[in-house]
């Protein structure tokens, strides 16, 4: 078995956009939405950026100082009963400075690998309001 469930791997191929959390050599946390993809073979996520002209993004500035980071997908299945469901997956990064347009329009040539090692979801495989069950790599597992 992988490190994500199947039911996991389903809801993050239908999903478009999620958040990236990094942080500097501050230690102050920076959230940013970003569109991503995931690569079920390596069990990794992909996430891409659009190619903007002059200084270079603050996530990618904190990913060369502290090359670990968190991403979460989330939705609402139902409205109005506000049932959650998502995933948060944390792991090492890897910056590719090409090939990243392949992941979206308008996306630039950069992107990031986000390899998990840690990874918990909510009202996929289990009840939406039960208690965090995450899931760490180890050295067997990987």
């Amino acid at each position: 078995m992988g490190f994500f469930t199947e039911n996991e791997k389903q809801f993050l191929l239908q999903q478009p956009l999620g958040r990236l959390a990094t942080t500097g050599k501050s230690g102050l946390p920076h959230v940013i939405p970003t569109g991503f993809r995931l690569d079920p073979e390596h069990e990794v996520i992909k996430i891409g950026g659009h190619s903007f002209q002059g200084r270079e993004r603050l996530y990618i500035r904190h990913l060369r100082v502290n090359p670990q980071a968190a991403f979460v997908v989330d939705d609402l299945v139902t409205e109005p009963t506000w049932t959650p469901r998502g995933v948060t997956v944390k792991g090492d990064v890897r910056i590719h400075e090409s090939g990243g347009e392949v992941l979206g329009p308008g996306f630039g040539p950069r992107w990031i690998e986000l390899i998990p090692n840690w990874v918990n979801s909510w009202g996929i495989d289990a009840d939406p309001y039960a208690s965090a069950a995450p899931r760490k790599r180890t050295s067997a597992n990987q």
